[in-house]
């Protein structure tokens, strides 16, 4: 699985090597589905949707390269749709309407699929970027029959205790649940366990959450939002609590293993720069101060960027795990 933890990033860096004046996001898109669809049996498909979701930090913000590795994420969750037995399809037309169109028994579920930088400032999204109500509502109007919203988002990038994205989540008028990648894989990993048809239970907000979860409750609203939603999942896919364990026991395993791959990656490129600048400096036929001063402040300068997101990624997705 290790080869396609930067599977997403190579395909979107591959188009932007080869100096194209114009980037196709819709031929692209079809032909990275028809890859998966080609390339990649359900077990193999698991594994890359675990680990999905993660902007490449070096991206420049808001980039043609960010907008399309993005695009490409939605693609994985309509596959994923189509691979445990619903109708799906990716959206074209982006303003004002969702990434991914799901039918559930001719019911619409419209799903946002959020991508995120591991190295953001904080551990968990601004809610505001994470899920907008209004959003929802307005996709869900223009169909006659439909379920709910659907947010879809990386593993740990998520909040320590209570978030307004609980109580959001738990409103009635628009039901929408939110769920990490590694969630889409169980769902997948046991698809024939259970019928398709009881997947809707997961919108009955008035049986599942009878009041909405606000942030004040005790212990937090992030516990009680889980604990329903593992609940009605585990009783939909009939699996044990011991199976369900360790799902997400191997989940976790390979969600550290790639954000270690992404910490490898960044430190190579650091100690790259260390090593040039050192060479370049000691090719001067200079005083050794003046060469120190000069190395010690050029790693500074050239590294500071790199040394932040090598200890954010640490803080926020490797020792906040343990």
């Amino acid at each position: 699985m290790e080869n396609n933890f930067f599977l997403i990033q190579d395909i979107v860096n591959s188009y932007y090597t080869q100096n194209n004046v114009y980037i196709d996001h819709l031929k692209i898109s079809n032909d990275f589905m028809a890859m998966l669809k080609k390339d990649f049996n359900d077990e193999e498909f698991i594994d890359l949707l675990i680990c999905t979701g993660y902007i490449p930090d070096l991206y420049p913000s808001d980039s043609s390269q960010e907008t399309l590795y993005s695009k490409l994420i939605e693609v994985l969750v309509c596959e994923w749709a189509q691979r445990i037995g619903l109708k799906s399809k990716f959206v074209k037309q982006k303003s004002s309407y969702e990434d991914v169109t799901i039918f559930l028994d001719n019911n619409a579920i419209v799903c946002d699929a959020k991508s995120f930088r591991l190295g953001r400032s904080q551990k968990a999204p601004n809610v505001k970027d994470f899920l907008k109500l209004e959003d929802i509502r307005k996709w869900l109007s223009r169909y006659d029959k439909k379920l709910g919203g659907l947010v879809t988002y990386p593993c740990r990038h998520e909040w320590s205790t209570s978030s307004d994205a609980y109580q959001y989540c738990t409103t009635k008028d628009a039901p929408t649940l939110m769920l990490p990648y590694k969630y889409l894989a169980f769902l997948l990993k046991y698809k024939n366990k259970y019928s398709i048809t009881d997947l809707k239970s997961l919108w009955d907000y008035k049986r599942l959450f009878p009041s909405t979860l606000t942030k004040n409750i005790p212990g937090g609203n992030k516990v009680g939002y889980w604990n329903v939603i593992n609940n009605e999942i585990k009783r939909i896919t009939h699996v044990s609590q011991n199976e369900f364990n360790q799902f997400f026991n191997y989940a976790e395993n390979l969600i550290t293993k790639c954000i270690q791959a992404n910490l490898e990656i960044l430190t190579e490129k650091k100690n790259k720069i260390i090593e040039n600048i050192t060479t370049q400096v000691n090719s001067v036929n200079d005083i050794n101060v003046l060469k120190k001063e000069i190395i010690q402040y050029k790693i500074a300068s050239e590294t500071d960027y790199l040394n932040s997101l090598i200890s954010r990624i640490y803080t926020f997705r490797i020792d906040e795990a343990t």
